[in-house]
């Protein structure tokens, strides 16, 4: 079985080699007149996709920290998601939300830089001295947390599909420092699929990084 990256790599070249043969710039994906590595990092975070979700770029869900130590006090103060803009543009997520897990909607003016993080959190007063101050934060509904055993977060475009599910857990391989030990899951980045317990370590840094690039990335 051919695998898929290397027929998502087959797929790009073939548009690369159209643009060059035709002087066209069908695959310039990010509009800035070249076909970049940019372009190709567009496609990869929005690979799998349905023909249904065409249109859409998505961010990732590349951060939870559910199970905060008794070192950092009230789980409930330091719990939080974060999410990743992984294209080379400026991303407006207004209307979008999460749900399941828990819920929260984003206003219509949210927007997340490129590269940037945006970071949804129980107690978002108690992230002020850790989130950059460029770095959007949301406070989720409900006085609920993460479920410490894992459950099921959805992130849900504004039309009301549905861009990904993620379902964490305390066991089946996910990373053991995250389950009361300080530790955040981070995110391993492209192209792993974040669906994965395999995509998923502890952080180095207690509490996580939110707003911040995962420590892991810098490998």
């Amino acid at each position: 079985m051919t695998h898929p990256y290397f027929r998502l790599a087959v797929a790009t070249l073939s548009l690369l080699s159209l643009a060059d043969v035709h002087g066209q710039c069908h695959a310039d994906l990010n509009g800035n007149h070249m076909v970049d590595n940019h372009d190709l990092l567009i496609l990869l975070a929005d690979y799998g996709q349905s023909c249904e979700d065409a249109g859409w770029h998505n961010p990732i869900l590349s951060e939870i920290h559910y199970n905060p130590s008794t070192q950092q006090g009230t789980d409930s103060d330091h719990e939080f998601l974060e999410f990743t803009n992984p294209h080379p543009f400026d991303l407006h997520v207004g209307g979008w939300s999460v749900a399941d897990g828990i819920d929260c909607a984003f206003p219509p003016d949210t927007w997340i830089e490129a590269g940037g993080q945006l970071v949804v959190a129980n107690n978002p007063g108690m992230l002020d001295t850790l989130v950059p101050d460029f770095t959007p934060v949301l406070g989720w509904s409900g006085a609920s947390g993460l479920h410490n055993s894992g459950e099921t977060l959805r992130l849900v475009r504004p039309d009301g599909s549905v861009a990904k599910t993620v379902t964490y857990s305390d066991t089946n391989g996910w990373p053991e420092d995250a389950d009361g030990g300080g530790a955040s899951l981070e995110w391993l980045g492209l192209p792993h699929n974040n669906a994965l317990s395999t995509s998923w370590v502890a952080s180095s840094a207690l509490g996580g990084s939110p707003g911040l690039p995962n420590s892991t990335w810098a490998d």
